[in-house]
């Protein structure tokens, strides 16, 4: 009989619909946090159109949790993925929303919270209707600004100790496998999917021997210690134009860029620039957020 693994991992800015202004946290009237999520929760009920959240969100990370879910199903398991949303909770990968504008994040102008008390409140709200079940052996994927927020309640629902990859000091060290940043050049990808890669590579290492055994870790441990390799920055300089041109590119193809988003990827593609240089190229390409 094949395994159930409950797979939770964060969700991802980038989305596969336009976000409609009624649902960006920043355009919230002002109110008390109840009002507040109130008023959210019946934009998002409202909306009109939806996807699947599979198929909502985007990016180079969820890509890779979707490879973990295959990887999860190739290793014999049948795999549940769950998707931890500040905008809207606790959700299988199978419901469906509309596409929305909210997070965890700080320093995001759609941030739900303006410390971890409030953003846990936020998170209590959001969730107040059905829960999903998080029972059986379990796989979970937590940036830390999500995990501040979400891992002592999850963990406090579930009597079945998880395994968990990044996340925060919070979580017990004896179930919980930190983001190791030296692995990411053997991993690839970007710095925001490598808890995700690490999970997929300790699916492959568990396949006969378990997912939380002893000899699981041991593999993990001896295959870490030969992976990592510092990360070497020898990312090449650019004009002002080259990288004015450069984010002109990236808001064509996202008219929702961020500025932060928009240094890390020009940064992963082996460009330097230095942050406040960056930030006033930005706001010159005619971008205002």
């Amino acid at each position: 009989m094949t395994q159930k693994l409950t797979i939770v991992v964060t969700c991802t800015d980038r989305k596969s619909l336009p976000v409609d202004h009624a649902l960006q946290v920043r355009n919230l009237a002002p109110g008390s946090m109840e009002q507040r999520a109130q008023a959210w929760s019946d934009q998002i009920r409202r909306a009109g159109a939806r996807r699947a959240l599979r198929s909502l969100y985007q990016g180079e990370s969820w890509t890779q949790v979707l490879r973990l879910e295959e990887t999860a199903r190739a290793n014999g398991y049948a795999p549940q993925l769950l998707v931890a949303s500040a905008g809207l909770g606790l959700r299988t990968a199978q419901d469906t929303a509309p596409s929305y504008s909210a997070t965890f994040s700080s320093g995001s102008p759609d941030v739900v919270g303006l410390n971890i008390d409030q953003s846990q409140d936020w998170w209590q709200l959001v969730n107040a209707g059905d829960f999903p079940r998080l029972d059986g052996p379990m796989l979970w994927v937590l940036s830390k600004s999500y995990a501040d927020v979400i891992a002592r309640d999850l963990l406090e629902r579930t009597t079945v100790a998880p395994l968990v990859f990044g996340g925060t000091d919070e979580i017990p060290t004896d179930i919980r496998v930190p983001s190791n940043r030296a692995l990411r050049r053997t991993l690839g990808g970007t710095a925001t999917s490598l808890n995700v890669r690490m999970a997929i590579q300790w699916l492959g290492l568990a396949a006969k021997s378990g997912l939380t055994s002893t000899q699981t870790r041991e593999r993990w441990e001896e295959w870490s210690a030969g992976a990592e390799q510092a990360d070497v920055y020898d990312r090449v300089p650019l004009s002002d134009t080259a990288i004015l041109d450069f984010i002109r590119a990236l808001r064509r193809a996202d008219n929702r860029l961020t500025k932060t988003r928009a240094l890390r990827q020009l940064r992963d593609a082996g460009h330097a620039c230095e942050q406040r240089r960056f930030g006033a190229l930005f706001n010159n390409a005619g971008v205002t957020r």
